[in-house]
């Protein structure tokens, strides 16, 4: 049986949402200015630009903020400082690497999608890949704290720039270069990174010395949600990268509006998904197995009683929608976005599969499950793709996601007694309560 949801969870996550919107808002923004700018073949340049360098960001994710939270919000207060540290070393240590390998993969990369500029782009990255150090790591002590508002603030400084950029030359009647935009980004990082310092000053967390040990639990931590990440976004991307390789960069541009659209429903999973992470090993603590299973119970229903209407809506007028957004060139993505519509309401469930795991530091099974399941994404994009054309990768991506919730429930029943059934139970529960709220609201204003 259902229980009642708490109506703080209506709340508490307003900055974590807000962040997501942000986020998702102006990329969007972005795309929608760029496609009456720049050729399909420079978007498409862009697509596969934008989707190697969000693989990197997550791997910061997977691999530093992940076990850094995780351990942070778990171990004795007298060891948090050495835990801050010793992340940071290990930020250090990433983000060099990651840099170096951007910067030898750039030309080969370039000429594996046949997309002419790439590679100036990843070099300017890998700058900015640099730069990325403090920012992020200031963004996750704040996420350690559950200051939600200040991620929001430093966060909105950052992506704002570019959107502003590009609004500014599109108005202005200049042509934009994206070796420019990308310059912009760095700029715009380097700001967010001193407004991220200055709003974190007088927290409770500071630097200690150096611990080995406590350096060596959050590789071993990191290294399987690391993998877990990179699997996630390898799965994510496979079907622009080998449409990209298998038809061409102006593909890689008509795939993509459906995936932004998407992208946008995917915001309630993206901000609950940051809300959660901290809460989980605190529920675990106080409640055991029954604590976990209400947690990912309440936050899935959550997400799905907030994503049905916008996913109704979506498929019910996607040309119009397509066609309003990006333009007339782009009305064959109407057709891929009714696919990949689907696969959106199977995220939810295969995301906060993954918290609770990277929570409860037993991210091994996740990042093993992933493993199998991007392999299969290649496979299926490709025999997809040859049969189907460019809306046969989102028949190949939907198959993968289907297969990995089916088999994420199963483990998750096992492990903590949680159904599928108890979570849609849920998302009628969400929508009483909402209900009563606006009942209430509509007869205080008739009084």
């Amino acid at each position: 049986m259902a229980t009642s949801p708490n109506p703080r969870w209506l709340s508490q996550g307003i900055f974590s949402l807000s962040n997501r919107v942000a986020v998702v808002f102006f990329g969007f923004l972005n795309l929608f200015f760029l496609v009456r700018m720049l050729p399909r073949e420079d978007i498409g340049v862009w697509v596969l630009f934008t989707s190697v360098t969000a693989i990197l960001e997550t791997v910061r994710n997977g691999f530093i903020r992940n076990p850094f939270v995780a351990m942070l919000v778990d171990v004795p207060p007298g060891e948090r400082k050495s835990v801050v540290t010793a992340s940071l070393v290990l930020h250090c240590l990433l983000a060099g690497c990651l840099s170096i390998m951007l910067l030898l993969s750039a030309v080969p990369l370039s000429a594996f999608w046949d997309a002419s500029g790439l590679e100036s782009l990843f070099f300017l990255y890998a700058l900015n890949n640099i730069i990325f150090v403090p920012f992020l790591h200031l963004e996750y002590l704040q996420t350690a704290r559950s200051n939600f508002k200040a991620i929001f603030l430093t966060n909105v400084s950052r992506i704002s720039a570019p959107a502003l950029y590009i609004v500014a030359v599109y108005a202005s009647g200049a042509r934009i270069q994206l070796f420019d935009l990308v310059v912009v980004q760095i700029i715009a990082t380097a700001i967010a990174a001193l407004l991220g310092f200055f709003l974190l000053k007088g927290s409770a967390f500071g630097h200690g010395p150096l611990n080995r040990d406590i350096l060596r639990q959050l590789f071993h931590l990191g290294k399987y949600t690391f993998g877990t990440n990179i699997s996630s976004m390898f799965v994510k991307s496979t079907d622009s990268w080998m449409i990209g390789r298998l038809i061409s960069t102006a593909g890689v541009a008509i795939y993509n509006p459906a995936i932004r659209i998407g992208n946008l429903v995917e915001v309630p999973t993206l901000a609950i998904g940051s809300l959660v992470f901290p809460k989980v090993p605190e529920r675990m603590r106080e409640r055991g197995v029954e604590g976990v299973r209400s947690i990912y119970t309440k936050s899935v229903s959550l997400i799905l009683a907030t994503m049905l209407p916008f996913v109704v809506f979506l498929y019910v007028f996607a040309e119009n929608i397509i066609v309003m957004v990006f333009g007339p060139p782009y009305i064959d993505a109407a057709s891929i976005l009714r696919v990949t519509i689907f696969y959106t309401l199977i995220i939810p469930f295969n995301r906060q599969f993954g918290t609770v795991m990277d929570s409860l530091r037993n991210p091994k099974l996740n990042f093993y499950l992933l493993v199998l399941v991007a392999v299969m994404n290649v496979i299926f994009n490709y025999v997809f793709l040859r049969a189907f054309g460019i809306i046969g990768s989102a028949y190949g991506t939907l198959l993968s996601y289907c297969i990995v919730f089916i088999l994420n429930q199963i483990i998750l029943y096992r492990k903590y007694g949680i159904t599928t059934w108890g979570v849609v139970e849920q998302i009628w529960e969400w929508y009483r309560l909402g209900w009563g709220m606006i009942k209430k609201r509509i007869v205080k204003f008739a009084l």
